[in-house]
């Protein structure tokens, strides 16, 4: 519940004065939903409402409500460093592990930040890889021992000589 409360503070402090029913729509949360969590946030001292006329309200976050919304983006980021840093660290040991055993590694090129913390944690170790996009791979593995870094559970593909390593998987 605190989380969709969260929810709320965000798009009111993004947007002036939006309906409950844009809330519901930017949310997801049924309209129903939306009036309790705003209540709830009202009863907590995190939002207060102003009424500006018969038919439209205002809602402004309170200084409670500002420190709540802190607090969670502080944790939320928190979280992330630490998920960030304990793939680094996994990455570096798998790499390190297979450069000794003389894998050739390669890394499958996608276009998103675990590509992107991949790559730059190869880089920095000084690990030689090769990025190759999907339809490469079968004709880029020679006969050496090769390892394939990923992190698509749906990969699959029929290759004996390269052994693929889902990184989220260790």
């Amino acid at each position: 519940m605190e989380k969709k409360i969260t929810d709320i503070l965000e798009i009111l402090d993004k947007e002036d004065s939006p309906s409950q029913r844009k809330i519901a729509e930017e949310t997801g949360f049924s309209l129903g939903l939306v009036n309790i969590l705003i209540k709830k946030a009202v009863k907590k001292g995190l939002l207060k409402i102003e009424k500006l006329n018969s038919r439209n309200i205002k809602y402004i976050i309170t200084p409670e409500g500002i420190k709540e919304k802190t607090k969670k983006t502080i944790n939320y980021l928190s979280r992330s460093y630490k998920a960030i840093q304990q793939l680094k660290a996994l990455i570096e040991e798998l790499a390190l592990k297979d450069k000794k055993e003389g894998k050739k590694i390669f890394l499958l090129k996608e276009d998103d930040e675990i590509f992107k913390l991949t790559q730059k944690s190869l880089l920095d170790l000084n690990v030689d890889f090769e990025v190759v996009n999907k339809s490469e791979i079968v004709n880029k593995v020679g006969k050496k021992q090769s390892v394939l870094y990923h992190w698509n559970p749906d990969l699959d593909l029929e290759q004996s000589n390269l052994e693929l390593v889902n990184i989220f998987r260790y």
